[in-house]
This record gives structure tokens, sequence and C-alpha cells, in this order.
């Protein structure tokens, strides 16, 4: 679970470091916001779920079920504080970055067996 978020940040900073280096400012944090607005409440969501992992497993689909909502609330609510309070955002960069976060989880791993069999 923590290694998926663990990619997802990896990816959002590798692609904020690769807009940085071509691009404006404005378009690496901007990329770098859209990311956070993914990886926060992820990381949140399983921290949630590893704080329940030893209690009764009757109340895991319950906490399972409202942590995946509340996900879901404060990542549209992340969204809607950078529209708001973040006027120089650059909307396409913040897109990219939520789209790589959200496919990370399976991306990554994918590309790294993919280089790791090209070395054989």
């Amino acid at each position: 679970m923590f290694r998926a978020i663990v990619h997802q940040a990896l990816a959002v900073v590798a692609l904020a470091m690769g807009c940085l280096a071509t691009q404006r400012w404005e378009v690496a944090v901007s990329a770098f916001i859209g990311g956070t607005c993914i990886v926060l409440p992820n990381l949140l969501f399983a921290i949630r779920l590893s704080a329940n992992r030893g209690r009764s497993s009757d109340s895991y689909p319950t906490v399972f079920f409202v942590g995946e909502l509340v996900k879901l609330l404060a990542t549209i609510g992340l969204m809607a504080i950078a529209a708001v309070y973040v006027v120089w955002l650059v909307w396409p960069a913040m897109i990219a970055g939520i789209v790589l976060a959200a496919n990370a989880p399976w991306l990554v791993p994918m590309l790294i067996r993919q280089k790791a069999g090209n070395g054989r």
C-alpha cells in the first residue's frame, strides 16, 4: 500500500523536475500541485487503513468505504483550493500531474519490470 504511494510521489517529483528543466517554474509547480492533490489523500487513506489493521474484520469494510469517500472528497477539495487560490496555475500541467499520480501505482512497477527484463 505504501509502496504505491511512494511510486506516486516519485513519479510526481520526476514530472515536476522534468517540467522545471524544460519549462517555466509555474509549469513545474502546477504539475507538482496536481500530483499532490492525488498523493496526499492517498497517503492519509493508507495511514487510516494501517491504523485499522489489528481490529475486528467486521469493521474493515466500513472503514474502507468511509475512508475512500473522505479520500475522494479531499482530492476534490484540494483541486478546488488550487483552482481558486493559485492564480498562475497552468492547467495542462496540473492535469498531467493528476493523471500521472493516479496511474503511477501500476505504471511505475510495469516500467521497472520492463527495464529489468531488457538488462538480461
